[in-house]
């Protein structure tokens, strides 16, 4: 089998086709050709741009998940789509999240090309937790300062060691080092599509407190707003989620009242099983796989 990667895309979903590629003995090719020849490649990868599912009709298609941060109904993946394309082409929407968000935007009826919600694997290994040096690490993302603020007066208050962890603000290896020397995570973030570094977290066998985004106009963003859309917006800090992982609250007030239960239950979490069954490279790209109706499914080796 072959798959080609047409122009660029989020770095951490392209080393994900890549890995996945390897996995299941699938030929990796990239270009930046948006018109290249047709060489019957069983899967085009498209994520930042539409091309024409006509010109390749061997291929099946698999479009973004970055074209827009909202879609519009001028967009060519709805003007120049055809409903036969529905056969052979998918649109990754990464969670149910943004699926729902996007279907604010454009109907179900003119979607020729379904949005289908898929996540990129997670690549991290697992491995025992080392010696605590942390009670938790509190991770703050575009959310209001006074939250921030007032999370540290809290857990402060209960005598706790932590960290805060800034999105934008470390590296992966940095955070991940940390995360394996600590009991349990405060996140406190933004809208997320899949939410690589909440994920990469749990990898880690970290249980996480969640103190929860519930509509993307709850953000704040220096000099940016979500204000001006009649849309509800509706969103989630955490799309991929189980009471393995730990507890989400939806209210400051709900995070002080319910902290002590989440903290009693830490023994019983398990959120590195929840990753392992749910966001590996392997159970990701048998996803896009089986919604492409692609076989063989994985062989036995890894």
């Amino acid at each position: 089998m072959k798959l080609i990667h047409i122009g660029g895309g989020h770095p951490r979903n392209v080393e994900f086709i890549q890995r996945a590629c390897q996995l299941f003995h699938i030929t990796y090719i990239h270009t930046n050709n948006p018109n290249f020849t047709d060489e019957s490649y069983d899967i085009i990868w498209s994520p930042m741009g539409w091309i024409d599912p006509d010109n390749y009709p061997s291929s099946k298609i698999i479009f973004g998940p970055q074209f827009w941060v909202f879609p519009t109904p001028s967009d060519a993946l709805f003007t120049h789509a055809k409903p036969d394309h529905a056969k052979r082409c998918i649109y990754v929407c990464l969670s149910d999240w943004i699926q729902k968000v996007f279907t604010e935007f454009i109907p179900e009826s003119r979607q020729m090309i379904p949005f289908v919600p898929i996540p990129f694997g997670l690549d991290i290994a697992a491995t025992p937790k080392g010696t605590p040096e942390l009670d938790c690490i509190i991770y703050f993302k575009a959310r209001h300062p006074v939250l921030l603020d007032a999370c540290k007066a809290f857990v402060a208050s209960k005598g706790l060691r932590y960290k805060v962890y800034s999105y934008g603000s470390y590296t992966r290896e940095e955070y991940v080092a940390t995360l394996r020397k600590t009991h349990f995570a405060i996140w406190i973030g933004s809208h997320e599509s899949q939410g690589f570094g909440l994920q990469e977290c749990l990898a880690t066998g970290t249980p996480i407190y969640v103190l929860d985004v519930t509509s993307m106009k709850d953000e704040w963003y220096s000099g940016f707003s979500y204000q001006g859309h009649s849309e509800r917006l509706l969103a989630t800090s955490a799309p991929y989620w189980s009471d393995e992982c730990g507890l989400k609250v939806q209210s400051q007030a709900e995070f002080e009242t319910r902290f002590d239960e989440f903290r009693a239950r830490l023994p019983s979490y398990r959120p590195a099983d929840y990753v392992q069954q749910t966001l590996t490279d392997r159970v990701c790209f048998q996803r896009f796989l089986d919604a492409l109706q692609i076989s063989p499914s994985l062989p036995n080796d890894s």
